[in-house]
């Protein structure tokens, strides 16, 4: 798995980081609801969601939160959100398609290397 930090920016310029694994199948980005009530005051711009998610094996799940605003990797940031769901202890957050678009992420797995661009520029991200 292509593992990274990931940061969000709160409301009073707070940086709220968070371990992702890359998911180039996950349709959205979703932090895992135990990190999410750990970290949620520090975050703000988060509503009640009414998406119901569909799982890799086919469960439909109700998300319960969504967060819209300024994501940063590697130094790079793009406006990106994310739902809230139980992961079960399997990850912290699925950095998924739109969050790897609004990036324009490209994966080099013959290096296993990420490179990302937004503002700030353009970085290659290593495993």
């Amino acid at each position: 798995p292509f593992l990274q930090f990931t940061s969000f920016l709160g409301p009073n310029g707070e940086i709220v980081r968070v371990q992702a694994l890359f998911d180039e199948g996950a349709m959205t980005s979703v932090m895992c609801k135990s990190v999410f009530e750990r970290i949620k005051h520090r975050l703000g711009n988060w509503g009640p969601s009414t998406k119901r998610l569909r799982m890799a094996n086919g469960a439909v799940v109700q998300s319960e939160a969504v967060w819209k605003g300024e994501v940063i990797i590697g130094g790079i940031k793009a406006q990106g959100e994310f739902k809230v769901l139980q992961s079960g202890g399997g990850w912290k957050f699925l950095f998924g398609k739109p969050l790897l678009h609004a990036f324009k992420a490209v994966h080099d797995y013959e290096v296993d290397e990420v490179r990302v661009s937004g503002t700030g520029g353009t970085r290659t991200l290593y495993n």
